[in-house]
């Protein structure tokens, strides 16, 4: 009788031992994926970039969620300006290279140095050494900010002023010339003065129905 009693308590001993076992590992794992998905949120807030707006009809222009006010705001009026039967090609031109500038010089809203701006208006076969040299230059030292939590103060364009505009020839490659490529001149003001470059020349020439940008220097 004895006997029994004790083979009972070691079976109630080792059935009490598996489901502390088992409650044991229910718990990690339903922390380990709580912290799973904390992490993979903070992940997805910085790195899935939703496009808001965009402009077709061969021009291929998109603006994101995470574009600044200023920016959003020259997409619309470019926009409003490529959806008229009769563009204005000038305003085009200007239109273009200001939300360049924008998109370009503002770093603040960047994830991390991988993060160009305004390459999409970049003419198709520079746009892979524009990027490079972007991230080597103007991007190097931006810190990565994929968890949201980045310090680092970094500039904010908030406007740019056309200065200039002139049409004259243009040579890509000794190959294409553009007899009426735009070469503007532009201003940009930043929310904070970082002591990042405050004015450029950009060249914009014809391909199809788009200006692209060919050449920036600083003014």
């Amino acid at each position: 009788m004895a006997a029994t009693t004790r083979t009972k308590k070691r079976k109630l001993k080792k059935k009490r031992i598996m489901i502390a076992m088992i409650v044991l590992v229910a718990i990690i794992a339903v922390a380990s994926f709580g912290i799973y998905q904390i992490c993979f949120h903070k992940k997805e807030v910085k790195t899935v970039v939703t496009v808001t707006d965009k402009i077709a009809n061969g021009y291929d222009y998109t603006i994101t969620d995470e574009a600044t006010k200023y920016s959003k705001d020259l997409f619309s009026k470019l926009k409003k300006e490529l959806s008229k039967d009769s563009v204005d090609e000038e305003n085009y031109a200007k239109l273009e290279t200001q939300l360049f500038i924008s998109e370009l010089f503002t770093l603040a809203n960047k994830v991390n140095r991988n993060d160009v701006g305004g390459v999409q208006f970049i003419y198709k076969d520079y746009q892979e050494s524009f990027t490079k040299e972007a991230m080597e230059g103007l991007y190097h030292y931006v810190e990565n900010d994929i968890y949201g939590d980045r310090k680092q103060e970094l500039p904010e364009v908030v406007n740019v002023d056309v200065i200039n505009v002139e049409q004259k020839e243009y040579i890509l490659n000794d190959e294409i010339t553009d007899d009426k490529a735009y070469y503007i001149d532009v201003t940009m003001n930043y929310a904070k003065d970082l002591g990042y470059q405050n004015s450029a020349t950009v060249v914009l020439i014809h391909n199809g129905k788009r200006l692209d940008i060919v050449k920036m220097t600083e003014k």
